[in-house]
């Protein structure tokens, strides 16, 4: 990590994998999340209110509010499949990265058949739930952004972290 670095969460809930970020790096830099629910944005301010470099903005995820070039790190964990319009949000990551950002996607991803079939199943049940994206889609999604997809490593079972970074 940088060694101070700007760090945004998109999709940050209550915050904790931003406050868990900032404890990484030892309280150096700035941590950023944002959030579309009102609820989850009081509850990350409540939650982490004595951070002074933690901030939490309610904002939707493919239309940020912040200059271009600002963050050299993006997180977005378990909510990808949550976003209607995918292009916009990595189009807007991209946006928002500095040259040589980085952006890191974790979530369940649709590489076999049985998550292919959950996917399915969850657009049935899950009234938030848009879709989950398979490894070629992340790497076509990055490149259409302007983004080069650097990794996708498996973490646990059929979640992987994809990770996409902006050139120079």
């Amino acid at each position: 990590m940088e060694r101070n670095p700007r760090l945004l969460d998109i999709a940050c809930g209550t915050g904790w994998a931003v406050s868990y970020a900032s404890r990484v790096a030892k309280g150096h830099g700035e941590f950023y999340g944002v959030d579309i629910s009102s609820k989850m944005i009081d509850k990350a301010e409540a939650n982490f209110a004595r951070y002074g470099n933690l901030h939490f903005f309610r904002a939707n995820a493919d239309s940020l509010p912040f200059d271009d070039g600002f963050f050299d790190y993006i997180i977005c964990t378990n909510a990808f499949h949550h976003f209607s319009n995918p292009d916009q949000v990595v189009r807007e990551a991209y946006r928002v990265l500095k040259p040589c950002g980085r952006i890191y996607i974790l979530d369940t991803t649709a590489d076999s058949s049985i998550i292919k079939m959950l996917d399915r199943l969850s657009k049935k049940i899950e009234r938030s739930h848009v879709k989950i994206y398979s490894t070629q889609e992340y790497q076509s999604l990055f490149q259409r952004a302007g983004l080069n997809y650097s990794n996708g490593e498996s973490i646990v079972f059929f979640i992987k972290i994809h990770v996409g970074e902006k050139s120079e």
